[in-house]
């Protein structure tokens, strides 16, 4: 059964205890916990009920559950950690929880703090939003978490709690995980992927965490990428910024290219990209170099931030290139969802009949979705609720993929463009609440998206939002390759005859 496994992702399989699992990018990181579970489930008999596979959004949940239908154990209990509090709420107070929307949040904090900006940062206005909920008999999800772990809960003794995306979890879901102490727990994840501290994820305290929660906890690493070349993963290893120590990468593939560009001003660099994303589909030679041609959703094109590509946009669409600006698609679908939210609450009509009048674009995932409540409205509702644009940033078009690289994050392309390498972009310096540590894990990301190639470029004058940066290239990459164009002559004029 476990033949077509590496020596490292058998060790994972075999180890007995609580197992930290750091996957590097194409490691095969489902494979090995798919095949943990069936370790669990034949050699140590473990029964099915006492193995929870626990997410942080529904997105990550939904793929879990596919890949575990695919191998015929759709019977393995596959949920997010709000999911999970739900049922244990439900279960001791025999209703479901009444939960609250993201819209409705939006207003109840508006309401009590007018004129504050993220108003829940302060620890008295968390409070008083919390109290104010409870008054009404109401609960947000974070909310819900900590009310559940102040529950009698069982011990779960001998159960599994296998974690995915592990590096993603922030302190309410660390505090909301005390009471399963005495359960066994396996995390997967890339905590050099930890790009979440705008959604409060702390990765120092994350790991202190397993530390004192776990102090057995051994951990293990899988290195051999099956996507990225060996190239790449040499340039990524310099943006490994996490506090645990992880072994160099190696690839299967040899080679791959990695190279960067450095133009006098936007115009040129947007002209060039045109022209690298024809030569990548197999229209245009470009720089001698010879490309096995892709589609254009083989191609992504990404920035720190969404602004520096936009414009960006037109210019393929004139040139008969197809595009896919995914995050404006997430948007949309976001926006069906909750428009669906709002119909189904204030219907009489079952979910069945709602599904199938829904919009085509979300049916099946809405379809997926009943399937994960297991015919229960209220959970239904409950993860229509917790769901955000970015469980929607699934690039199914076929156009070339235009998303920052927070959105990027779980995907992967046979090649990467990063647009705007400079520095004020990246590391991000035109505003104030940006951490260094997590800079360098974006670029790692955006890295070891590639399966074949990473090209990168940067401007020496460019205007974003207020700001000019006049730099250049970003430290960042200056032991990268780097091709200088200098400014094209501008055409004379041509002179009149008297």
């Amino acid at each position: 059964m476990f033949e077509n496994l590496t020596q490292e992702q058998k060790k994972v399989i075999f180890e007995d205890g609580d197992l930290v699992v750091i996957a590097g990018p194409g490691t095969g990181k489902t494979y090995t916990l798919v095949n943990k579970i069936k370790y669990l489930l034949k050699n140590r008999s473990i029964p099915p009920e006492k193995i929870f596979v626990l997410t942080y959004s529904v997105r990550t949940s939904q793929e879990l559950r596919s890949r575990l239908d695919k191998e015929n154990l759709n019977f393995i209990k596959v949920d997010t950690f709000h999911g999970l509090a739900y049922d244990l709420w439900k279960e001791h107070f025999n209703k479901a929880p009444n939960l609250i929307s993201e819209s409705e949040k939006k207003r109840i904090l508006k309401k009590l703090f007018a004129k504050t900006k993220n108003p829940l940062k302060g620890k008295k206005n968390k409070e008083i939003y919390f109290k104010y909920l409870k008054s009404r008999g109401l609960l947000d999800f974070e909310l819900l978490l900590y009310e559940v772990s102040k529950l009698p809960l069982p011990e779960f003794k001998g159960y599994y709690f296998i974690i995915d995306e592990f590096q993603d979890l922030s302190p309410d879901i660390l505090e909301f995980l005390i009471p399963f102490q005495k359960a066994n727990f396996i995390l997967f994840g890339d905590p050099n992927q930890s790009i979440y501290s705008f959604k409060g994820v702390k990765l120092e305290e994350l790991c202190h965490f397993w530390q004192r929660f776990k102090p057995q906890i051994k951990i293990l690493n899988l290195t051999l990428s099956f996507r990225c070349p060996e190239t790449i993963l040499k340039y990524a290893e310099k943006f490994k910024n996490a506090p645990w120590e992880v072994p160099p990468y190696k690839g299967i593939k040899e080679n791959g290219i990695v190279q960067g560009f450095l133009f006098s001003n936007i115009f040129e660099e947007s002209d060039f990209i045109v022209k690298l994303a024809k030569n990548l589909l197999g229209g245009l030679q470009l720089e001698n170099q010879k490309h096995q041609s892709v589609s254009p959703k083989d191609i992504f094109v990404v920035s720190r931030i969404k602004n520096v590509f936009l414009s960006l946009k037109n210019q393929f669409l004139n040139e008969g290139i197809p595009v896919n600006i995914a995050e404006d698609d997430a948007s949309e679908y976001f926006e069906k969802i909750t428009k669906f939210l709002s119909m189904i609450e204030n219907s009489t009509i079952s979910v069945e009949d709602a599904i199938k009048i829904s919009d085509v674009e979300i049916k099946v995932f809405l379809e997926n979705l009943w399937a994960m409540s297991f015919g229960e409205k209220e959970k239904f509702l409950s993860y229509l609720k917790i769901l955000e644009p970015s469980d929607f940033i699934i690039p199914q078009k076929e156009g070339v993929n235009f998303l920052s690289i927070h959105a990027s994050k779980g995907l992967e392309a046979e090649y990467i463009i990063l647009i705007g390498a400079e520095e004020g972009l990246i590391p991000l310096e035109i505003f104030k609440d940006t951490l260094k540590d997590e800079e360098k894990r974006l670029v790692y990301v955006a890295l070891t998206r590639a399966k074949k190639g990473f090209y990168f470029t940067a401007v020496k004058n460019r205007k974003i939002f207020n700001f000019t940066l006049n730099k250049g290239i970003s430290y960042y990459f200056k032991d990268f390759p780097l091709k200088v164009f200098s400014s094209k002559p501008k055409k004379p004029k041509q002179t009149g005859l008297f």
